[in-house]
């Protein structure tokens, strides 16, 4: 009986890791077969083109991508990092307990949610639609992943380096951050290219704060396209050109989620190598 039930759990999680790649393969091998026939030199460098025109590119969705990214991971950075470095450094305490629940209940709040706090304490209260307000939003969505990502590499660092730094007369903060940061560094690093990747790709806090523009907007401050958004757009359009365009854009999108998560992987296997 037990060879038996090892046998059958053995094949239910061999299972479901070939499923889990087939889902996979299968989603990424269809938007790479429907997006990547429409790509060509303008679809990057030019702006789109008038509603129901053929042409264009998405070169204003890709700018606007890296800038609210890039914003907001430069929000939401600081806020992450530190509350996490709290919450690992003071384990137990009733505080830093209600600091990770917090950040859990914030992980788990739907991007809609998120999308609608934007419109409403930033859009409304300013009376517009910025590239500004949107990375305000996605920073809401980055603090909690770098939270529990920091948290969690944090305390995979060696007790014995810290007590070791204490015993030499190391102050808390000089181990906290000479000892348990640089030594996580590479994990925290990773943590951020993680969050970047995932808020990359968010649609519904877009819709209520960055609005979208056919132009290359550099001006955080006025409305600004993102691919999410465009692909959103194009879409639900009519026009068989514009669809065409999503599925390019939905391939240019993946293929930046996978760069990001692949830098983050080749990151800590190289300061890995450096270290050994």
């Amino acid at each position: 009986p037990r060879k038996l039930k090892n046998g059958v759990m053995g094949f239910l999680v061999a299972a479901s890791a070939v499923l889990l790649i087939t889902v996979l393969v299968v989603i990424v091998w269809h938007i790479f077969i429907s997006g990547v026939k429409y790509l060509n030199w303008d679809f990057f460098t030019k702006t789109p083109t008038p509603m129901g025109e053929s042409g264009g590119g998405v070169f204003n969705s890709i700018v606007g991508t890296f800038l609210i990214t890039l914003v907001a991971a430069a929000i939401g950075t600081p806020f992450g990092m530190f509350a996490g470095i709290y919450v690992s450094e003071h384990r137990g305490q009733r505080f830093a307990d209600i600091v990770r629940l917090c950040a859990d209940a914030l992980q788990g709040v739907p991007s809609i949610v998120i999308g609608i706090f934007g419109y409403t304490f930033l859009v409304v209260r300013f009376r517009s639609y910025s590239a500004l307000s949107a990375s305000i939003a996605l920073a809401f969505m980055f603090v909690p992943t770098t939270t529990r990502v920091t948290e969690e590499v944090l305390n995979l660092v060696p007790s014995g380096l810290k007590e070791a730094a204490f015993a030499l007369g190391a102050r808390r903060s000089s181990v906290a951050w000479n000892v348990s940061i640089k030594t996580a560094a590479a994990g925290i690093t990773s943590g951020l290219l993680t969050s970047m990747a995932r808020i990359a790709g968010e649609t519904a806090p877009l819709l209520f704060t960055a609005f979208g523009s056919r132009y290359v907007e550099w001006n955080m401050l006025r409305p600004m396209s993102a691919l999410p958004l465009q692909i959103y757009v194009n879409a639900s359009s009519p026009y068989p050109a514009l669809q065409q365009q999503a599925w390019s854009a939905a391939f240019v999108l993946v293929l930046l989620i996978l760069l990001l998560q692949y830098g983050a992987k080749h990151l800590i296997a190289r300061v890995l190598r450096v270290k050994a």
